[in-house]
């Protein structure tokens, strides 16, 4: 094979690794990027092995596979290239970040978010990756309790995000932002920002996204007690996307602790016990915070049925997830409600 055909057909690979990422078909898209990087490999193309690698990390984590998407970047850190720039460096530290995330590992989720910030902030090549850093800091901080730090980032990207009304991070940002103006009980805020966020999304561009959106917006609406309509509305378009799209297993998890979530707090214990119950039935595929917040949900709707004593082992299980999370505000308050169903007298 000539020198031409062999890099035609990593341009024929490439262009279909891109085709199957825009049809959302990750799973393909990751197996002909690995087959690029190998191609390109055997080229001694640096740069284009680096493009590839990316990729894949990038599909692993729209997959739900984040200890893999974490491990592809680790490795993507350490090449030449990532070392040799900052603007690389920013990208990687901040996919690490948001696959750390995902495993609920929000320790070095942080940590990985802040070296973003700094090398994006150091480079001064493209402010959109500096933009996409600050957001996964401001993510990680909220996941992980620490919500006026999460606030004083959002309050950078906020005069950042006008400068770019182009990027495509605007949208998700905005949803950020919302995300922790909600958890701050800072409610018009919340809504307002997350206006912004519906605004700079669409459904037509990305229906996983709007869906992912939708859910985590109703999600948050509902932690800070909001179950009017519009609430009921942003889970019920999530269930529309999401069985227009499918999404991943974890994906379909999450939406579904949305609902839960909702009965819950509407009162309707019988259908949250159900609905938990199938949620933690598979609770491995989901970040440990995550699945603390199923416990959670599920001793509050076990506590106001009268199962004491179910109520108080899901409260237990939470509080060790959340502990494990680095979510510790969030195991405070699980202890709070064992303790006050121990102090109740028998």
């Amino acid at each position: 094979m000539t020198d031409e055909e062999a890099a035609g057909q990593r341009l024929l690979l490439e262009l279909r690794a891109r085709e199957a990422w825009n049809q959302r078909d990750y799973e393909n898209a990751q197996h002909l990027a690995e087959e690029l990087a190998a191609a390109t490999l055997d080229a001694s193309d640096e740069l284009g092995w680096w493009n590839a690698t990316f990729l894949v990390s990038e599909c692993q984590r729209k997959q739900g596979k984040m200890q893999e998407s974490w491990a592809t970047a680790e490795i993507l850190g350490k090449h030449p290239l990532t070392e040799g720039s900052k603007a690389l460096s920013a990208r990687v530290s901040t996919r690490a970040s948001l696959a750390l995330q995902g495993t609920g590992n929000l320790a070095l989720a942080v940590a990985a978010a802040r070296q973003g910030v700094k090398d994006a902030a150091e480079s001064n090549e493209d402010v959109n990756v500096e933009i996409d850093a600050r957001a996964a800091l401001v993510a990680a901080l909220a996941d992980s309790d620490q919500l006026e730090p999460a606030w004083q980032e959002c309050l950078v990207l906020v005069d950042i995000l006008p400068l770019q009304p182009a990027s495509k991070y605007v949208g998700q940002s905005y949803w950020t932002i919302g995300n922790v103006a909600f958890l701050l009980g800072h409610i018009t805020e919340g809504v307002a920002y997350h206006q912004l966020a519906a605004e700079n999304l669409s459904p037509t561009n990305d229906l996983d996204l709007w869906a992912r959106f939708n859910r985590a917006s109703a999600s948050l609406r509902l932690a800070a007690g909001v179950v009017g309509p519009e609430t009921l509305e942003c889970i019920e378009r999530a269930e529309l996307a999401s069985s227009i799209v499918g999404g991943t297993p974890r994906d379909r998890l999450e939406l579904k602790l949305t609902r839960a979530q909702w009965l819950v707090l509407t009162g309707q214990f019988d259908a949250a016990v159900n609905q938990l119950g199938g949620i933690i039935a598979e609770k491995q595929l989901l970040a440990s915070h995550v699945a603390a917040q199923a416990h959670f949900l599920l001793g509050q709707a076990l506590s106001a049925r009268g199962s004491t004593n179910e109520a108080l082992g899901n409260f237990r299980v939470s509080e060790g997830l959340f502990l494990q999370s680095g979510a510790k505000d969030r195991a405070s308050a699980a202890h709070a409600l064992i303790r006050g169903i121990q102090e109740v007298p028998s």
